[in-house]
């Protein structure tokens, strides 16, 4: 979310490309004929840094590098989302938390879409701004300056991609080489408004009037309200001399946070109990398990004692084997996670629900699975941060 307000005035829109190297711009001036160009780093054209002296910029970075999620937030930190953002996405995150920015984009009491970044990329794309002298109004992920369409999806081509607005807080991109596969995945897709000539693909396309990324968004200053820079990456402000005449002022609403912060302590209070349900949940799965044992202090690591023991006593139980192989193939077969895992004694199958980046890494676990399983594809659905589905894997020992 943002704080600037939008306006009638000269904006500078720039588009940073995802080699992170190049950017287009537009200047977007009410009443004028609008400007437009490339920036390259070697080109030596001062033209965008000069507009930059002049004009602030609305800068619109790749929706390949963002990941969208929507979460339900616990009664008690609806007042302080940002705390519990981390706790809530840690599972369906590709990274380590701790390599994460999270955006809260919007929320509606405990509903909260949010946008996750790596605080790697968010710091290269600061720098790029800084480099430039930018006066930045916003930093949005391109997809969400694409008109809302409230019936379906909202579609433009720009440069190698594609990209499509896929509801109100989310989108993807789509290397135009994949769409067709990408596509082929959807059951019962969405119209799409396409603002760019369709290709010869088989969709629900709805064509019309072309325009590129950049004109949209000059017709979509709301949009602007958007902005990843939150956190340890908001806008920094220059701070002013406080005047004796409001020091009393200060020290009187010092005291009503400190008050306001007994408060919080009821939020990390019930994150505390979720995370505790979910080691009492964990807990009982081990005992299911290893029913003799009394003292289960950390059911991971034991669980991991006892895999190694059964290794080293040549004890290799054809389910303990699979999962094994399982566990490698997932470890070979990067942006794919493991949501839930079953065994279906009967069927002597191993039963998964796993989430990918892409069609791409779906299809290339698949691949890796056949070698040692005998794959079922189940449900598959598509998000705005990938896929998700159900696979059987039954032995393959004949």
């Amino acid at each position: 979310m943002n704080n600037h307000h939008t306006s009638s005035a000269a904006v500078l829109i720039i588009r940073l490309n995802p080699d992170a190297a190049t950017a287009i711009w537009r200047l977007a001036a009410p009443g004028d004929t609008a400007q437009t160009g490339e920036w390259h780093p070697d080109a030596g054209d001062p033209t965008l840094s000069l507009l930059a002296q002049r004009h602030p910029a609305w800068v619109l970075v790749p929706a390949s590098d963002c990941a969208f999620h929507r979460v339900a937030l616990p009664a008690g930190a609806r007042r302080r989302p940002q705390q519990a953002l981390a706790f809530l996405l840690e599972e369906q995150l590709a990274t380590e938390v701790e390599e994460s920015h999270f955006a809260l984009l919007h929320q509606h009491k405990t509903d909260c879409a949010v946008a996750v970044v790596g605080r790697e990329k968010m710091r290269a794309w600061q720098a790029w701004c800084d480099s430039l002298g930018l006066s930045v109004l916003a930093l949005t992920p391109d997809v969400l300056a694409l008109p809302h369409s409230p019936t379906g999806w909202s579609a433009v081509r720009c440069g190698e991609q594609w990209l499509f607005r896929c509801d109100t807080w989310g989108g993807m991109a789509v290397e135009t080489v994949w769409l067709d596969q990408l596509l082929t995945h959807w059951q019962d897709l969405a119209p799409i408004a396409c603002y760019s000539p369709p290709p010869d693909i088989a969709a629900p396309w709805q064509p019309l009037p072309a325009q590129d990324l950049l004109q949209l968004a000059a017709a979509n200053p709301d949009a602007r309200r958007i902005c990843l820079r939150q956190g340890d990456f908001a806008a920094k402000r220059r701070r002013q001399p406080t005047p004796r005449r409001w020091r009393p002022v200060i020290v009187a609403a010092l005291a009503l946070l400190l008050l306001w912060s007994s408060n919080c302590l009821h939020d990390h209070l019930m994150l505390g109990q979720q995370a505790d349900a979910a080691v009492q949940a964990s807990r009982d799965f081990y005992r299911q398990w290893f029913k003799t044992e009394k003292n289960v202090v950390n059911p991971r690591l034991q669980m991991q004692q006892h895999l190694r023991q059964m290794k080293n006593a040549g004890a290799r139980p054809a389910l303990i084997s699979r999962l094994g192989a399982l566990q490698q193939i997932i470890d070979d077969t990067p942006g794919i996670r493991l949501r839930t895992l079953s065994f279906d004694a009967a069927r002597n199958a191993l039963q998964l629900e796993i989430s990918a980046v892409s069609s791409q890494a779906l299809e290339q676990f698949s691949q890796r699975a056949r070698a040692r399983f005998r794959v079922q594809t189940g449900e598959m659905k598509p998000r705005a941060d990938g896929i998700e589905g159900r696979l059987t894997l039954e032995g393959n020992d004949a």
